[in-house]
């Protein structure tokens, strides 16, 4: 291949490289991308929230300290401030001296945290250093928030657990009819019961949240540990008639190698693929999870509303009147009858949701039949991504200067 032919080979590799790298990012998982850099791959692509955040800032210079032509030199002092960062800063890098930067490193993170705070002090109209530090602080935290959510690519991720969403209440009727029977069976004895009912009306908000928390967490843990383990069976292929059935529709369609190549052998995924991974399967067992438990909560409150008169909550409440301010009674007139909503009858739903979510969550991690149903579409499409991910370290990584 001469010179001009082998060039735009490598140009052509780096295109799809990118195609496949960004498509990555889109299905919420960037740690997939082999050699993912700080500077390169995550703070480039916030800095459009970051010079955002800066622009936002500009406008502390209109402070109150100022006014008149005073104010009019304050504004040009800040415009010169900002012209003169971005020069330096790019005559440090050994780029034009207005280039927009194609990577973002310690130098851009300086300017970025050092311009707000001079925006601060020329707008400051008392205390100088106060408000620049509080807005140096400020833009630390935005920028290890940028940093996160850039890093993990959790706003795809979000996009995808509510696509996975969707999914799930479209097969609502499959939910309903697996879960929630014996679900049911088993939490309607903890419901008509006066005790629970009791425990309910005895419960502060702070602390039934705390209850609340401890489940969640619960549940979480169960969750965690399946998809931590799932992430590694996942990633492994076992020749390239099973990696091609999972590509259609992906970048790398046309680029799965032949049935007589050598076998996939992509590297094992390292510590933060791995959590990437599992953190977005998890994220989607998390939403089937909140679906049961949200359809137990609502079922509950209905069935209460039917099933529990207002003589019979105060009797295993001991209250002697059910009022808004203390118990958020509510009336609702049907058929000559009142169907009474309560503080009470929304905790004890809530409770009771809690453990039907929490059983589910742990009906997935243990029962195979649970799991094939629940999370194999789930698992399916993090298969096809690692499928993608075979693909690109054998034709692109491995070929790409």
């Amino acid at each position: 291949m001469d010179g001009l032919g082998e060039s735009r080979h490598e140009h052509d590799l780096a295109a799809e490289r990118n195609r496949c790298e960004r498509w990555f990012v889109r299905q919420g998982l960037p740690q997939l991308i082999h050699d993912y850099s700080a500077t390169t791959d995550v703070l480039t692509r916030a800095a459009p929230f970051l010079a955002f955040v800066v622009f936002i800032e500009f406008f502390l210079v209109f402070g109150d300290r100022w006014a008149g032509w005073a104010q009019a030199g304050i504004f040009v002092v800040g415009l010169a401030a900002m012209a003169g960062a971005m020069a330096l800063v790019n005559r440090i890098r050994g780029r034009r001296l207005w280039q927009l930067p194609e990577r973002f490193g310690p130098w851009e993170v300086l300017a970025y945290l050092g311009l707000g705070a001079v925006f601060a002090g020329l707008g400051s109209s008392n205390a100088v250093i106060v408000d620049a530090a509080v807005t140096l602080g400020l833009n630390v935290v935005l920028l290890g928030g940028a940093y996160v959510v850039t890093s993990w690519g959790l706003v795809p991720m979000v996009r995808w657990s509510v696509g996975q969403l969707w999914r799930q209440v479209g097969q609502m009727t499959t939910l309903l009819a697996k879960s929630l029977p014996i679900l049911l069976v088993f939490s309607a004895f903890i419901f008509l019961n006066a005790e629970m009912w009791q425990v309910a009306h005895d419960f502060t908000l702070p602390f039934f949240a705390m209850v609340a928390g401890l489940l969640v967490a619960v549940g979480a843990l169960f969750l965690g540990i399946s998809v931590r383990r799932l992430a590694v069976d996942l990633a492994r292929f076992s020749s390239w008639v099973d990696v091609r059935s999972r590509c259609a529709d992906t970048p790398v369609t046309h680029l799965v190698p032949g049935d007589d190549a050598p076998p996939p052998d992509a590297p094992p995924l390292g510590r933060r693929a791995r959590s990437n991974v599992s953190l977005l399967l998890f994220v989607a067992q998390s939403i089937q999870t909140v679906l049961v438990a949200g359809i137990v909560t609502a079922f509950y409150v209905l069935f209460g509303m039917f099933t529990v008169r207002e003589s019979t909550l105060m009797q295993w409440t001991t209250l002697s009147q059910l009022t808004w301010a203390e118990s958020w009674a509510l009336r609702v007139p049907l058929w000559g009858e009142e169907l009474l909503f309560s503080r009470q009858l929304v905790l004890v739903a809530a409770f009771i949701g809690l453990f039907s979510g929490l059983q589910f969550a742990v009906s997935v991690v243990l029962d195979s039949s649970y799991r094939s149903e629940f999370a194999d579409d789930m698992t399916e499409e993090l298969r096809e991504a690692l499928a993608v991910r075979a693909v690109y370290h054998r034709t692109l990584v491995s070929e790409t200067p």
